[in-house]
């Protein structure tokens, strides 16, 4: 009798044991409640349309025939200067081009074979390298391999910067070597230009056209109403062609942007403040932008905003139509679900997880929408939510001091 006791005892200690176990698997595995960590989000309060840019732009014809452009869109030119070489075909063209890539690649060379290797931040040199390789890994995403030779040689740099930067060597004499000799085998009497493209003004060169250069001057702004300059923007959009025959010629670095605005969003911004501006599916971001006109239409269903800029970069000089983002704040916060949101003691705030326990923390609102609040990001102050803390986002029975491992 006693060994059966012993054993059916032993038996339920067992069981009991086992099932203590299996639940604290279990609520590990499935806890009752939910976290997420508390992470800096940065975000601008804005509002987008769509327009149109006007610069004043002087089109210009080049002639036929093959070019290569010895200058970048968006570079500032003088009167007389050589914009662009022509040559007998494309084949002679790609030529000349494949040899400055690599007479630029042969300096490089050079110039580390003598020791100056720019850079000598390690840390600094690691976070370009990294740089580089996803900016290029973005645009293979996008089929666009127009910087792939500026990468190439920029690593190059990079590299060879870190090897002798972290005590190493660097021999670029056999590459340079070969680098020569393929430059020489390339190059011939029949590659020669046949000709030139000459700027017939100073300014900023733009190497296409997109036959939206003569619907509205600058100068027209002044006597335009709300309707005509909406209708001057409808025809850009639907007039878009680029044309890579002709060039054109900003012959100044102040120009603007029109654009239609819903009137509730008109009424936020005032004449002669200036704001930040982003242009979609463009490079042109954070341009100071300067609200000159606010003109309602006649039937007060719309108003026409005119944007002035006065910095010229390569995007915006060749953006047309893309919508922009005017931003009136930019805010920097911790990101909390309003799910997680808790009031206690007519304080407003989240619970957290320290260890297995939970405790209250205040949050500091600082924008608001209608999932989420950004709290501000403090340093110092225990009562306040800060970074990387452990939000509980969902749970039941939840309470300050609770034990979670009890649950």
């Amino acid at each position: 009798m006693r060994s059966s006791g012993a054993k059916l005892i032993i038996g339920l200690l067992t069981a009991l044991i086992v099932l203590y176990v299996a639940m604290q698997i279990y609520l590990v595995t499935y806890p009752s409640y939910r976290t997420e960590v508390a992470v800096l989000c940065e975000l601008s309060d804005q509002i987008t349309a769509s327009g149109t840019a006007v610069r004043p732009e002087s089109v210009s014809s080049d002639g036929s025939g093959v070019k290569y452009f010895l200058v970048a869109d968006g570079d500032k030119v003088a009167k007389g200067e050589k914009v662009a070489e022509y040559y007998k075909d494309s084949a002679a063209a790609v030529r000349n081009m494949r040899i400055d890539e690599l007479r630029r690649e042969l300096d490089i060379l050079t110039d580390l074979s003598k020791g100056n290797r720019g850079n000598t931040n390690l840390e600094s040199i690691r976070r370009s390298v990294y740089g580089l390789l996803s900016s290029y890994s973005a645009d293979v995403g996008h089929h666009d391999l127009t910087e792939i030779n500026y990468v190439r040689r920029s690593l190059i740099t990079y590299l060879s910067s870190y090897e002798i930067s972290a005590g190493g060597t660097v021999d670029t004499s056999a590459r340079a070597e070969a680098v020569r000799a393929l430059i020489s085998s390339m190059e011939s009497s029949d590659m020669q230009p046949t000709g030139y493209v000459v700027s017939e003004e100073s300014g900023f060169f733009v190497s296409f056209t997109d036959g939206c250069e003569t619907t509205i001057a600058p100068e027209d702004l002044d006597g335009m109403t709300a309707e005509e300059i909406k209708a001057a923007i409808e025809k850009n959009h639907g007039d878009y062609s680029y044309n890579g025959d002709n060039y054109k010629i900003l012959s100044d670095y102040t120009w603007y942007y029109v654009c239609v605005l819903d009137p509730q969003d008109a009424a936020r911004l005032r004449v002669g403040r200036k704001y930040s501006a982003d242009f979609s599916y463009s490079s042109a971001d954070d341009l100071p932008a300067t609200v000159e006109k606010l003109l309602p239409s006649e039937d007060g269903k719309y108003t026409v905003a005119v944007l002035s800029f006065d910095r010229m970069n390569p995007a915006a000089a060749v953006l047309r139509n893309e919508d922009v983002d005017i931003k009136f704040t930019n805010y920097r916060g911790i990101k909390v679900s309003k799910t997680a949101l808790r009031l206690i003691d007519g304080k407003l705030g989240v619970f957290v997880k320290y260890g297995n326990m939970v405790r209250f923390k205040e949050v500091d609102i600082i924008y608001e929408t209608e999932d989420f609040v950004l709290s501000s990001v403090t340093e110092g102050s225990s009562s306040l939510l800060s970074l990387y803390d452990e939000i509980i986002t969902q749970g039941k029975n939840l309470y300050v001091d609770r034990d979670l491992s009890r649950s």
